[in-house]
């Protein structure tokens, strides 16, 4: 009988340290007293006066819109082939300019209203983009794939003034809309952002 009641004991013992040792959130839930917690990706980020997500979201929504408005998309007769080549960072900051093509890209393609070739990398010139097109001609299949109606280029630029106690950031991105043919411009936006901070005590 000692033996039993022992053994009881030590059941129950083991089972009152295993269940304190068990994650508070239950099973699955791993790290989860941690400090991480997960926000509002569309949430207004104002951490810094650098270019961030809100910008990036911002930009993209605004410049998608105008084009999608402009005549040469929303009146195009067929759905217009388009290539969208690198947005040239000419700012004092690091930029992720691919992530606002992507983002710009993902939006035209939900809408249905422009399909879109591959990006050819270091085609940098509406030049290049003719030469593409006419090396091409022997075969259909490159000639797909080569042939675009427009082009997407643009820029990003920004001018920073500081004193002792204010920062002002002012960014400009601009797109423009390009027939690789002619080499004309049919149709170019652009997004400002001005972005004003105090400085802290600890500095900017």
């Amino acid at each position: 009988m000692k033996t039993i009641v022992n053994i009881s004991i030590s059941i129950t013992l083991a089972t009152i340290l295993f269940s304190g040792c068990a994650p508070k959130g239950g099973a699955g839930m791993v790290g989860y007293d941690s400090n991480v917690k997960y926000g509002d990706a569309k949430a207004v980020e104002t951490v810094t006066a650098d270019f961030g997500s809100t910008d990036l979201q911002a930009t993209a929504e605004s410049l998608t819109q105008s084009l999608l408005e402009s005549r040469y998309i929303a009146k195009a007769p067929q759905t217009p082939k388009v290539r969208l080549r690198s947005v040239n960072n000419l700012t004092y900051e690091h930029i992720d300019t691919k992530a606002i093509t992507d983002k710009i890209r993902i939006k035209l393609l939900k809408s249905g209203q422009v399909r879109f070739l591959a990006d050819t990398a270091n085609l940098n010139q509406v030049q290049d983009e003719r030469e593409l097109t006419a090396s091409a001609t022997a075969n259909k299949g490159n000639k797909a794939m080569a042939d675009s109606d427009y082009i997407i280029t643009g820029n990003v630029r920004s001018i920073k003034k500081a004193n002792d106690d204010v920062k002002d950031v002012y960014y400009n991105v601009s797109l423009e809309l390009v027939n690789p043919q002619s080499g004309e411009i049919v149709w170019a936006d652009e997004k400002e952002i001005r972005k004003v901070t105090s400085k802290s005590s600890v500095g900017w």
